[in-house]
């Protein structure tokens, strides 16, 4: 974004009183030019992008759960596959304790052939999460954009 213009605040001197609510309103009439400008803040398209990218969520019906931790994730990566699962079984006896055992031990071979597998899915997995996110920011950015150029278009020539 542009650095910000401060011609339309008033000149404050030392020791003068600031009417902290006129010049709240110059900031608010700015913004809202700004707005209709198409010209949207960081926080407002990523707002928008998260609504986008939450509506786009439920119409799949991804659990909210994930859709909640992708959104919040930042940086962390706790949403994503892991490769180090728990072996346990649902099934109740000696059987179930002699099953998993079972698997505990064969494990290691498996996990020979499915790590690389599963780290690379990750991987890729990270990266369209964040192709998607900055491509739905961009998205909501030139619609903005484009909406107020359709609204002073409709107005036409002054």
């Amino acid at each position: 974004m542009s650095a910000p213009d401060f011609a339309e605040l008033p000149e404050i001197r030392a020791g003068e009183r600031v009417s902290v609510a006129a010049v709240m309103e110059i900031v608010r009439a700015r913004s809202a030019r700004r707005r209709a400008a198409g010209l949207l803040t960081d926080d407002e398209v990523e707002g928008l992008a998260r609504e986008r990218f939450r509506r786009y969520g439920e119409q799949a019906h991804i659990d909210p759960r994930l859709l909640d931790r992708l959104l919040d994730s930042g940086v962390a990566h706790d949403w994503n596959i892991a490769t180090d699962y728990v072996i346990r079984t649902h099934r109740t006896g000696p059987l179930a304790a002699l099953l998993v055992a079972l698997k505990q031990l064969v494990a290691p071979v498996v996990r020979l052939y499915t790590d690389h597998v599963l780290d690379r899915q990750t991987q890729i997995n990270q990266y369209l999460y964040r192709v998607l996110h900055a491509t739905l920011r961009d998205n909501v950015r030139l619609e903005a954009r484009l909406e107020a150029l359709e609204r002073k278009v409709d107005r036409g020539p002054r």
